[in-house]
């Protein structure tokens, strides 16, 4: 058995660290992984050129800016192989299969009483998950192309985390999940490896990766929806906290005799800001006393409907204020349904501007969600191929 030397080891690790960065930014050039991971050229020419012919990556001609001969760009380079992303929101799942450059192959999303019915839910999400792979198989056979092994699904809950991951942390948010072995409950029904995060985080993931946030290291990112959360970039690397609780803004207080929250507490953001609570706020602008359920989009347009969106967003953007002088973010995207309303966002920005310190007003930008409803399915597929890929043997 031939030694590993020390010299091997360095070699691996900066193998790994250049092929990551190519995975996560899509693309480099030589130039930028000097820079960016601060390696020596010729230790960047020699990795990539190992790489290049290992066929981990591929290479092609960049786009030139009329300055010069354009430069040349490393591009990962996968094998046949898929991904599958589950993201549980509190009355909705959404299904989709990906290959491992992240083109969507399959994508479903339906109704659920997530919260109420987590056996219910789980059983919809396995039957979704089955039929996505079977449609995907089908299309590849018809087509006469290789699929390759589908091996890892990341779930996205509405809800902290345990330390295990594998079930939600609270015995209150979620209550009819608390103690449920999530992971394993959808490994046995899919026979794939399950993994757990917070929808948030996966949301921030995504957009951090891919969205409104990418080349920004430190973010914060809000999914303003039925719950109120929020997913942490510190540094290029998701916060989780000692518990799995990071982000949870939704249950922050507000005032000390508002509603009671799901949590158990009172007053707590969700009660005020999240879609049900605005929706209620809405209700007498519709007449009638019946009809199909309310929708956000519905009032859009509506001069009173815009004045309860910006106000929900400046109670939004009070929290976040406090959280930027935290935490010194370079971005605040705001994902969820209630990020689709214009005076929401302005009063997110308004609160945060008129909030910040003296001098650091224009520092932090405030951006919806490039990847919009799908930010958590594309993070939730992002950490699915993440983890497959460092499974695979390089």
């Amino acid at each position: 058995m031939a030694h590993d030397t020390t010299a091997d080891r360095v070699r691996r690790a900066m193998r790994d660290e250049v092929l990551g960065h190519v995975r996560r930014q899509g693309s480099a050039s030589r130039a930028e992984l000097e820079a960016e991971l601060g390696m020596g050229r010729q230790a960047i020419a020699a990795v990539a050129q190992e790489l290049l012919d290992s066929g981990l990556l591929t290479e092609q001609q960049g786009v030139g800016n009329g300055r010069g001969r354009p430069g040349r760009r490393l591009l990962p380079q996968y094998s046949p192989g898929a991904v599958v992303g589950l993201d549980l929101g509190h009355r909705h799942l959404g299904v989709a299969v990906a290959t491992f450059d992240l083109t969507i192959q399959a994508e479903e999303r339906c109704a659920a009483d997530v919260d109420g019915d987590p056996v219910a839910a789980l059983d919809t999400a396995a039957r979704l998950i089955r039929q996505l792979l079977d449609k995907v198989q089908a299309d590849a056979t018809a087509q006469g192309a290789a699929t390759g092994p589908v091996t890892t699904c990341v779930a996205g809950v509405p809800g902290p985390l345990n330390a295990s991951r594998r079930a939600m942390a609270s015995p209150t948010i979620l209550a009819n999940w608390s103690g449920l072995d999530l992971a394993g409950e959808l490994s046995e029904r899919t026979g794939l490896k399950v993994f757990l995060d917070n929808d948030a985080n996966l949301g921030a993931l995504a957009e951090h990766r891919h969205g409104a946030a990418r080349n920004h290291d430190n973010i914060i990112y809000v999914k303003a929806s039925d719950g109120v959360g929020a997913g942490l970039i510190i540094n290029g690397a998701p916060a989780h906290g000692s518990s799995g609780a990071a982000g949870e803004i939704g249950h922050t207080q507000i005032t000390q005799d508002g509603a009671w929250c799901r949590c158990g507490n009172r007053g707590c953001l969700e009660t005020i800001v999240s879609t049900q609570q605005v929706l209620q706020q809405l209700a007498h602008l519709r007449p009638g006393e019946c009809g199909p359920p309310l929708r956000l989009h519905e009032f859009a347009g509506h001069p009173v409907a815009r004045k309860i969106f910006a106000e929900s967003g400046r109670t939004l953007g009070r929290v976040l204020a406090n959280l930027c002088a935290l935490l010194d973010p370079a971005t605040v995207v705001i994902g969820g349904e209630m990020s689709l309303a214009d005076p929401f966002i302005d009063g997110i920005r308004d609160s945060i501007g008129r909030l910040a310190q003296p001098g650091f007003d224009d520092r932090v930008h405030v951006l919806r969600a490039a990847l919009g409803p799908r930010a958590e399915l594309m993070g939730a597929l992002t950490l699915a191929r993440d983890i497959a890929l460092q499974a695979a043997p390089a």
